[in-house]
């Protein structure tokens, strides 16, 4: 009994002496006490190693052009200092974030804002133009057989005496029409393909 006390305090003995050798190992190598690191320390352990935390705040700046992962054209965005030094601005992809570059953007976004509200009434303006119109093309017809053809050329021709905007190429016919009735062609308006209705006639 007395042999199985002595080999369950053999173990304790042997905590207490390495727990007594730490502060010596540490004054010998100059290390000071050890020390517990709180969750809100500064400091953290990667494999034993103390590092500090970085504390650089991010950056500030504003795109000057559409960039994956960041955002578009006059987007204000963070990054790290480094990026946008070295990256970013030599690159001309983004600006600092100052009040001036603040100011030029603003002033660039609301003529952007005020051109796509003028878009979108000119085409609705040309939608209701269109919605008027009746377009009539008149050919010369001897018995069964017309004379000549309606072609992409006409069409565009038309439209422009009639108020809209388009030339030759916007008008999408795959051939010329050589028969009297009426008749639908695909047109590019205002960026957008609308059909417009016509008819071909006896003159």
């Amino acid at each position: 009994s007395t042999m199985a006390a002595r080999s369950r305090l053999l173990p304790l003995a042997m905590a207490s002496s390495r727990q007594a050798l730490r502060p010596a190992v540490h004054a010998a190598f100059g290390m000071g006490a050890p020390s517990v690191l709180s969750m809100n320390s500064s400091l953290w352990s990667v494999g034993g190693i103390r590092t500090t935390k970085s504390s650089k705040r991010n950056t500030k700046i504003i795109l000057t052009t559409d960039y994956e992962h960041l955002g578009h054209r006059g987007d204000e965005v963070q990054v790290r200092p480094g990026y946008a030094r070295n990256f970013l601005i030599p690159k001309q992809i983004a600006v600092y974030s100052t009040v001036e570059n603040q100011n030029k953007f603003l002033v660039e976004k609301s003529a952007e804002e005020q051109r796509i509200i003028d878009e979108a009434r000119k085409k609705a303006e040309t939608r209701r133009r269109l919605e008027r119109l009746k377009l009539t093309l008149k050919r010369q017809v001897t018995g069964e057989t017309m004379y000549g053809s309606v072609s992409a050329k006409d069409i565009a021709r038309i439209l422009s005496l009639s108020g809209v905007d388009v030339v030759e190429h916007d008008v999408k016919l795959e051939k010329p029409i050589k028969e009297l009735g009426a008749h639908t062609v695909s047109v590019k308006i205002s960026g957008e393909l609308q059909e417009v209705p016509f008819s071909v006639v006896k003159r």
